[in-house]
């Protein structure tokens, strides 16, 4: 709650209500409709996803392995710090008895793709968008040394798996104030995360693994270009993906469920440099939010309930998954 407030705090800093208000009357809504059906197209691209990283394991189709993600993406809207991709994992290992470490590496290995992907639109973002200044280049280079070293990482893992292991085991060894609770956990997922891999030595399934993820972070990066052009801020779409990649790193900060705040900072601080309105860039953030927030929330509370799970439930659930695969190890 603290860090949303601070965060919240910062985004309107300077910012007169009355400017927000008249904002909000005169952005144009018309552009509601093709929002919603990108954000269809945005999870239907995700679940495409997470069916080829578990089809190695479990010959899924896209339509049993929806509800599980749509309730993760519900329980992180309304759950404290990510519980939801642990009551996703839940769900899923309970429809199809699949072993909770397994999926949860599916997981892991989904946003390993997603921070090479948010990384790649950034640097382009940075390196290319007009009106920025020339010291940016510098940044945008440094985001793809950050990109290479992760592919070459990723190679590595999946190439020599036990012994990268090995070199962390050492790495925690040298670590002495980290929790034995907390490495073993760790030691324990880059193990069963290997399963998660096969999907990568298949050459058709890691070709759509990694179109499917490019694709569906330029469908949100043309979702936040709609929501800034609704509030008539007229900048490059390149900026969208400036303003993609620091709000998709920005919600990673523990906050209140929702992200609300640290997303409205996000968009601020990215397009501070590009000389647009405070007060429509706090609007089209609280615009683009809810597009998403609602749709997303709704649809993971349909389908909770339609497995069964109470919404009073789903918090101890997730926090008991949590602990159950604390103790895999």
């Amino acid at each position: 709650m603290i860090v949303t407030i601070i965060c919240l705090a910062a985004a309107v800093w300077g910012i007169d209500l009355d400017q927000i208000t008249s904002s909000f009357k005169k952005a144009n809504y018309w552009t509601l409709p093709f929002m919603l059906g990108l954000l269809f197209v945005f999870f239907w691209l995700k679940a495409l996803r997470w069916r080829m990283l578990l089809e190695p394991i479990r010959d899924l189709t896209v339509s049993q392995v929806t509800p599980a993600m749509m309730i993760g993406f519900m329980g992180n809207n309304i759950l404290p710090a990510h519980l939801g991709e642990f009551l996703r994992v839940y769900v899923l290992s309970r429809q199809f008895q699949i072993p909770k470490t397994t999926v949860l590496s599916t997981v892991v290995l989904e946003r390993l793709f997603d921070i090479i992907a948010i990384l790649c639109y950034l640097g382009i973002g940075i390196y290319f968008a007009p009106s920025l200044p020339a010291e940016y280049q510098t940044v945008s280079l440094i985001v793809a040394a950050g990109i290479l070293l992760l592919i070459l990482s990723v190679a590595a893992y999946l190439i020599w798996t036990e012994s990268v292991i090995r070199l962390f085991r050492r790495i925690f060894d040298f670590l002495p104030f980290l929790p034995d609770k907390l490495t073993h956990l760790v030691l324990e997922m880059m193990r069963s995360g290997a399963l998660g891999m096969e999907s990568m030595k298949s050459k058709r399934l890691c070709f759509g693994i990694i179109w499917t993820s490019f694709a569906q972070w330029l469908i949100n990066g043309i979702s936040i270009y709609l929501a800034l052009w609704s509030f008539n801020i007229r900048v490059s779409p390149l900026a969208a993906f400036v303003v993609l990649g620091v709000t998709a790193f920005g919600v990673t900060v523990p906050a209140t469920p929702g992200f609300f705040g640290v997303v409205q900072l996000c968009f601020s601080v990215s397009l501070k440099a590009f000389g647009v309105s405070s007060a429509d860039v706090f609007s089209a953030s609280i615009y683009y939010q809810l597009s998403q927030y609602i749709p997303v929330t709704l649809i993971g509370l349909y389908y909770s309930h339609r497995e069964g799970l109470k919404l009073s439930e789903a918090e101890s659930e997730a926090e008991k998954e949590l602990e159950e695969l604390e103790g895999e190890e």
